[in-house]
């Protein structure tokens, strides 16, 4: 395989993007079939990639050195081809859910092309092959993702602007750091599990190494709203649906989770990690992390609000797998990557159609809903349900293999398996109460009333929902091949 191929998943965005920038179409169907033409292409580009680095790995792609330690790198392993396959399948289906959403909102074209933009961003993190060339794609989303964030320009917009590039750039000072510090200490090497050849020399690790890791581990949690550097997320719900829904459940927290399984088992070592003070500090304030934001979405009425922060629980569930330092927790971690972003991006996108249709944010307002849109309705009771974790769905699985990883773990391991679980409770409660005051409203309940003019949306925003609700089941059914997979990337077969 050429490794030249790996320039296209991140270049033909931004052709499309530029052209979206600079050329007025005719009419909104012949942009929207370019913009889903370029998002669809750019996703077969990248299965492709996928399918022939798992029969032909190893290929590396050196741009240009910045120094003789300092390269821009690109190259396609495991662990990047689980987000790439992630990105590459949600990316179509959120432009398919925007074309209706967006017809309600204005500066359509501009929105985009930031969108489409975003999706060439993103892959390049996903085909960074050092952590220097991570970092570099890792700080550019944040920039084409702003525009996205404060897309209505109001004061909200504003404010919700300034808070995301406030907690990011603090989140990037950070994360220099621990880059400093493994590239000067020679971890500017390609990406191999198990961490850097350079930090695999030392007998015993020091305090410095631990803070530097420690410090790289808030700087790439910032994105994955690790408690108490959480507060963009739901500030960002006042973007349009389709960018709260990347930035919730794909994209920006996705790559906050990414930039840290790197971190940790890419470049510093796991092995010298385990049972060390910055192990123990990052695992505690993950599980507070599931907790405040279990709790919170129960308290919250707004619905989006509430599934922001559910992200923010479902999140540290990925990094407390990772964080456990074994094969089995970074399993779990991935199974658990995969199986939210197909179950929360549903939700979402869910809570976007009754905005979209209804205008309506509040579920004191949404009471007796599910008369008007059933079909809404079952989309958010079928992913609702696989996010509590009901055999056999994704979320399940993901819980089971994280369950299992715990158990097997030492006796921070309990930690998690008891964290888990009352989440798992907190979680049945937020997610039932959403689905009584659709269904259950009340006795004497007017239901002709609250559903006046109520109905679902078209097709445009119902195959999304249908294709990925099914998909939260499908994905736990047909787990076993996923497994082995995520089982021979934890272990450095691929």
């Amino acid at each position: 395989m050429n490794a030249k191929l790996f320039l296209l998943p991140v270049l033909l965005p931004v052709i499309a993007s530029g052209i979206l920038f600079s050329f007025n179409f005719k009419s909104r169907f012949s942009r929207n079939v370019f913009i889903e033409c370029a998002l669809a292409v750019n996703s077969i580009i990248i299965f492709a990639l996928i399918t022939l680095n798992y029969f032909h790995a190893g290929e590396i792609l050196n741009m240009f050195k910045f120094s003789k330690d300092m390269a821009f790198t690109l190259k396609l392993d495991g662990l990047g081809s689980v987000f790439a396959g992630i990105i590459a399948t949600l990316w179509p289906l959120t432009g398919l859910y925007a074309f209706e959403y967006m017809s309600h909102e204005h500066n359509e074209q501009r929105f985009f092309a930031w969108f489409v933009l975003t999706y060439g961003v993103v892959a390049g993190i996903t085909l960074s092959g050092n952590l220097l060339t991570l970092y570099l794609f890792y700080e550019l989303m944040t920039l084409v993702t702003l525009p996205l964030v404060m897309h209505e320009m109001d004061d909200k917009a504003r404010a919700a602007g300034k808070k995301y590039l406030i907690y990011s750039f603090g989140g990037a000072a950070c994360a220099f750091v621990a880059m400093t510090y493994a590239l000067i200490n020679g971890g500017g090497e390609i990406f191999t599990i198990g961490g850097s050849k350079a930090f695999n020399k030392l007998v015993t690790p020091d305090n410095i190494y631990l803070i530097a890791w420690f410090l790289g581990f808030i700087g790439f949690g910032v994105k994955a709203a690790i408690f108490p550097f959480h507060g963009w997320l739901p500030a960002a719900s006042v973007a349009p649906t389709p960018v709260t829904a990347l930035l919730h459940a794909v994209a920006v927290v996705k790559a906050g989770v990414f930039a840290v399984i790197r971190l940790t088992w890419f470049v510093y070592s796991p092995e010298f990690l385990n049972g060390t003070w910055a192990q123990i500090l990052a695992f505690t304030l993950s599980c507070m992390t599931i907790f405040y934001g279990s709790y919170t979405a129960l308290a919250t009425q707004h619905l989006k609000r509430r599934f922001a922060y559910s992200t923010i629980s479902q999140l540290s569930y990925i990094l407390l797998g990772v964080l456990i330092l074994t094969p089995e927790g970074l399993v779990g971690a991935l199974t658990h990557m995969g199986a939210h972003a197909i179950i929360k991006i549903n939700l979402f996108f869910c809570a976007g159609a009754i905005l979209c249709q209804t205008k309506r944010e509040y579920l004191f307002d949404m009471r007796g809903i599910s008369h008007g849109m059933p079909k809404v309705t079952a989309a958010i009771l079928i992913s609702g349900v696989a996010l509590c974790g009901l055999p056999p769905s994704a979320g399940f699985i993901s819980k089971w293999q994280l369950g299992t990883a715990f158990a097997n773990a030492p006796k921070i391991g309990y930690l998690g398996i008891f964290t888990i679980l009352i989440s798992a409770v907190l979680t049945v409660l937020y997610i039932f109460s959403v689905f009584s005051v659709f269904i259950m409203p009340g006795t004497n309940f007017d239901f002709k009333t609250a559903n006046e003019n109520v109905s679902d949306p078209t097709y445009e925003m119902l195959i999304p929902l249908f294709i990925l609700a099914v998909g939260a089941f499908l994905y736990g059914l047909y787990s076993e091949w996923l497994i082995k997979f995520f089982n021979m990337i934890a272990n450095g077969m691929i």
